[in-house]
């Protein structure tokens, strides 16, 4: 018997050996012990503990965690190639982004294959058809935007937090192309999904992260274990977006007009009614994921990027007041800037693209899977590699930017003071074939809601207090402010 065990031993050692055994030609990097790797320290977010790692290991960096073998791409050079490759297009099966879809690789996010192609092409030929990135999106963008002037208002001359409404703004300009609806800033529906929505972002870092490294493990975990770990509860959660979606799907198909598409619902359910045969990817599991990613998707980041660029001109009163100074001698007080105006207001696009460049509010791309071998410079990239870009990093990288680590609008303006539009490793919406498809919609909202607020408020830091210009500990996804106290005041 003792004979056995041994052999069964060596048997389970020489299995562990080889199967996580470094493959040849991997990049530089962490592999860690046999079945553990080198596990991620649950005290520092996954993007700072890899730009620790860049110093030593350079640009393109393994790092084994679990069973899962990660790459990481921290050069601009190495993220837009690799991303354009056809062969790394795929999400990997990842428990944190699956459950969000019922384990279903559907939606605008998270799909693969053909799902993903119509999908994407679908929504990025209706949203653009519904006024996404066109001027004829620009009175519903003016319209929040004065609703939140009014919100404001309310609260000049007092330090205090950002008022809720700036979250509310974002949501309502998405869900008007979506779902052809707006939320008032006290409705309490619209309070309760954005905390739903919260605590998810927070869960992602909690003890999911072991269904995603130990994949295998997932078929003997049972129930009860689940729930001690609070897993279970992403579940929970991602059922009730899931009602909110059916039920406001349920809503369009009740009031449908096939000759009067008001939204991206609308336009789904007929382009699904069209598209009525076996080999069709349109479907009403693919219509609430694809309504639950714009939702999610297009809110948080870009509230979060409004609330980084209201503390910053706080911190910079200077660079404010040149922005105040030249969006007055543009746009007229009793007029709302448009995007008419936007050419002529170069320092003003600057300063918001170098607040965008230093926040990067998501740090590391969606993960991208190898589905095959594939060589990338000069290394092997095995099948099964899930590879990320690293955003901060190229926004941060010294041979890109002259002060990488201040804040400098001068990155975005040429030697005559002209806006630079496109600078190589900067990436904030993504890069490659999965680039964000709401791009254009969130460059219009931001320009739009801060040209707006430089135009009405100064914003100031409380006497005796200092911006803590910290990011939020309990998320780490996505870089969202630390809460802190802003005095707003109404400009005369």
């Amino acid at each position: 018997m003792l004979t056995g065990v041994l052999v069964a031993v060596v048997v389970v050692a020489v299995w562990c050996y080889l199967n996580t055994k470094k493959p040849r030609g991997l990049p530089p990097g962490v592999w860690g012990w046999p079945v553990i790797g080198c596990l991620p320290s649950p005290d520092e977010s996954l993007s700072d503990q890899v730009m620790k790692l860049r110093p030593k290991y350079g640009n393109i960096i393994t790092w084994r965690m679990g069973s899962r073998t990660f790459v990481f791409l921290c050069n601009y050079k190495l993220a837009s190639t690799a991303m354009a490759r056809p062969e790394l297009q795929d999400r990997p099966d990842l428990y944190s982004l699956d459950v969000l879809n019922e384990f279903k690789k559907y939606g605008l996010f998270n799909a693969n294959g053909l799902h993903w192609y119509n999908g994407r092409r679908f929504a990025v030929r209706h949203l653009r058809e519904m006024g996404m990135g066109k001027s004829s999106m620009e009175t519903t963008i003016q319209y929040e935007a004065a609703r939140l002037v009014e919100d404001f208002n309310k609260y000049s001359g007092h330090s205090q937090t950002l008022p809720w409404s700036i979250n509310v703004a974002f949501l309502n300009v998405i869900w008007k192309l979506t779902a052809d609806r707006r939320y008032e800033v006290d409705d309490p529906e619209v309070q309760s999904l954005h905390q739903l929505i919260t605590s998810l972002f927070i869960d992602f870092q909690g003890n999911v992260v072991w269904f995603d490294l130990f994949p295998w493990v997932i078929p003997y975990t049972p129930q009860w274990l689940v729930d001690w770990l609070n897993i279970g509860e992403m579940s929970v959660k991602a059922r009730k977006i899931k009602n909110f979606m059916l039920e406001e799907i349920k809503r369009h198909r009740a009031s449908l007009n096939p000759d009067d598409i008001r939204d991206y619902i609308d336009a789904y359910l007929v382009e699904m009614e069209k598209e009525n045969h076996q080999e069709s990817t349109f479907c009403e599991d693919d219509l609430w994921i694809a309504v639950a990613n714009l939702f999610i998707g297009g809110t948080e980041t870009v509230s979060a990027t409004m609330r980084w660029y209201i503390m910053y001109m706080a911190q910079y009163p200077e660079v404010q007041a040149r922005v105040q100074q030249e969006i007055d001698s543009v746009v007229p007080r009793d007029t709302a800037p448009a995007l008419e105006h936007r050419d002529k207001l170069p320092y003003t696009e600057a300063v918001a693209a170098e607040v965008n460049r230093l926040i990067s509010v998501s740090p590391t791309a969606l993960p991208h899977l190898a589905t095959r071998d594939t060589e990338l410079f000069n290394y092997t990239i095995p099948k099964g590699t899930i590879l990320i870009a690293h955003q901060e990093c190229c926004h941060r990288d010294p041979n890109y930017w002259e002060k990488p680590d201040q804040f400098y609008p001068g990155h975005f303006l040429d030697k005559d003071g002209n806006f630079i539009s496109k600078k190589e490793s900067y990436i904030p919406f993504n890069i490659g074939r999965r680039q964000c498809l709401g791009e254009s919609l969130a460059r219009m909202e931001l320009f739009l809601f801060q040209a707006t607020l430089m135009q009405n408020f100064t914003f100031s830091v409380p006497k005796g207090e200092k911006l803590p210009f910290e990011k939020d500990p309990t998320i780490r996804i996505v870089n969202i402010p630390k809460l802190c106290n802003v005095v707003i005041t109404k400009r005369k």
